[in-house]
């Protein structure tokens, strides 16, 4: 998997972010925490080496979404499988 398919992951989970009830603030931290940090790996590639932990914060929060929510967790999930790629 490559960087173009992080990128339009990203896309499409920007685009999904919409349906998390705006009152779940929890929810939405973790996801601009996981984003701002793809963002930062996305500027500086050779110096980032958290693709598995991210990976894993992913797929937390999949699990934690995934009956409500389930077009974003499949990209979640779409997410923490490039990552995964990466880090092996």
């Amino acid at each position: 998997m490559t960087q173009e398919q992080l990128h339009d992951l990203l896309q499409e989970l920007e685009n999904a972010r919409s349906q998390i009830d705006p009152v779940d603030r929890e929810r939405h931290q973790r996801l601009d925490d996981l984003v701002e940090s793809l963002e930062q790996q996305k500027l500086y590639p050779d110096d980032f080496d958290r693709y598995s932990v991210l990976a894993d914060q992913a797929r937390e929060i999949v699990l934690e979404i995934e009956s409500d929510h389930p077009a974003l967790a499949r990209i979640l999930e779409g997410i923490s499988g490039v990552l995964r790629s990466f880090s092996a």
